[in-house]
């Protein structure tokens, strides 16, 4: 097949339907014409792969999409007028347009612009090419390993950052987030792309934050069937202090004693029983009135419960000078580093500088269960459940032992140690994955069930590089 720029689109196309129909192994008893009878007749390892597939020809459909989005904006801009393509076309502007034909979001559409702008090669007055603003954006487009929703976050915070950020930096920062999002959902990608801007650009944190404050707002809307709903557009700092109580009393529920209970083959303390069959959003919002009904009551006893605890992670260079930016366990947003040294001298908030004297951290064999100090290095490590999906807090884990403390006689220390919420603890023992910690980073190794490659996927915190200089 010649080299054109459908090439690896109709090549995707063609694997996708060869996949669908290598997975049809079952007999049905519809024949197999129909759509769900095929889909019935494959195997749970032929849905996996049909599902890969077929996310690969999406993946190539949007990058060309992203193209035609791009020109379709630069043929709608106001300056042409009447005679812009959208409205000729009967749109507003270029975004209604797509949203229209596409049956799409508006804020899809936008998004389809937004990365096709900065994937494309912009022309200049002369009719030159110029460079395109993200080449390894636009590379991992073209090769169909790059969802439109992380290309769409990575070029939104490096665009912010731009503007004060070392172009070297940026060029580093773009090709370390491209190679992240090749491997990782779009929510990981977003949080790690935000992250990575305000390293960037930290002069841009204070200003940013104050933005963030000054949104903030409660607003209350009744609904028809009689519940009232509270929407709380919570800052940084809000959402820090709210996570902290809800997760608190939420975690403390898990955590309380249930019958039944039984321990795990790693001695990880293992409970399969839930007596309390509220949901977790049922959980946080019993949470939230029972600190209502408590300020009602008191009210000159107003602070935070003992079991409450917000940790502020910063680096110790942010926290002497005040420049930079700090990190509230469970927010995605950062705050500024002078917003987290004022706060540091309220109550009950732990900055993460863990393993001093008045601390041990390696207990050694002798004891079983993960001591809070020990919780909380390994969260300033995994930031919260260490799997590579997952963005559960540090507040629904469970340290877990590598080498099993029961079978193997693994120590309760540190490096023998990862956070994991109760799912990903339960399927880690039951379908046989592995995990080990290299150089601070943990791996985590599917059974031949999953991955006959066993490839290791990369789990915890993951943070932006260092800067060129």
């Amino acid at each position: 097949m010649p080299h054109t720029p459908t090439a690896q689109l109709l090549t995707d196309t063609e694997t996708f339907a060869a996949v669908w129909e290598g997975a049809c192994v079952f007999p049905t008893a519809t024949g197999g014409a129909d759509v769900d009878a095929q889909v019935a007749g494959m195997s749970d390892a032929g849905v996996v792969r049909a599902i890969e597939a077929g996310f690969a020809v999406i993946r190539d459909e949007y990058a060309f999409l992203a193209r035609l989005a791009a020109s379709v904006d630069h043929s709608s801009r106001s300056s042409l007028g009447a005679d812009s393509l959208a409205k000729r076309s009967g749109s507003r502007n270029a975004t209604q347009l797509l949203a229209d034909r596409g049956r799409i979001t508006m804020a899809e559409a936008a998004r389809l612009i937004r990365v096709g702008t900065a994937t494309t090669a912009p022309v200049s007055l002369l009719g030159e090419r110029l460079p395109v603003p993200y080449p390894a954006v636009a590379a991992a487009l073209d090769a169909g390993v790059l969802p439109v929703d992380s290309a769409a976050v990575i070029v939104s915070n490096l665009d912010e950052a731009k503007l004060n950020a070392d172009p070297e930096d940026l060029a580093i920062a773009e090709e370390f987030l491209v190679d992240f999002a090749a491997e990782h959902a779009p929510d990981l990608v977003r949080k790690l792309a935000i992250h990575t801007r305000d390293r960037l650009d930290t002069d841009g944190v204070a200003p940013r934050e104050e933005e963030l404050v000054t949104k903030r707002g409660l607003s209350r809307i009744n609904r028809r069937d009689g519940m009232v709903r509270y929407v709380l557009d919570a800052d940084p700092v809000t959402a820090g202090f709210m996570d902290a109580w809800v997760n608190g009393h939420v975690g403390a529920d898990l955590r309380k004693p249930r019958f039944e209970a039984s321990q795990g083959a790693d001695g990880c303390d293992d409970q399969h029983q839930e007596l309390d069959t509220r949901t977790f959003a049922q959980k946080a919002a019993d949470a939230v009135t029972d600190l209502l009904r408590f300020g009602l009551s008191s009210p000159e006893s107003m602070g935070p419960a003992a079991t409450t605890t917000m940790v502020i992670r910063m680096d110790l260079d942010a926290l002497m000078t005040g420049l930079g930016e700090a990190q509230i366990d469970g927010v995605e947003q950062p705050i500024s580093a002078g917003t987290a040294r004022r706060m540091a001298a309220e109550a009950e908030l732990i900055p993460a500088v863990l393993g001093g004297d008045s601390q041990v951290l390696d207990l050694g064999v002798s004891r079983r269960l993960f001591s809070r100090g020990q919780k909380l290095a390994l969260a300033e490590r995994d930031g919260g459940c260490a799997h590579p999906d997952c963005d559960r807090a540090p507040v629904y884990t469970e340290g877990h032992h590598l080498e099993w403390w029961n079978a193997h006689g693994g120590p309760t220390d540190l490096a023998n140690g990862i956070l994991l919420c109760s799912p990903h603890h339960h399927m880690i023992h039951n379908q046989g994955w592995s995990i080990t910690v290299i150089d601070n980073v943990p791996w985590f190794i599917p059974p031949p069930s999953i991955d006959i490659h066993q490839k290791p996927r990369r789990g915890g915190k993951i943070r932006p590089p260092k800067s060129a200089a």
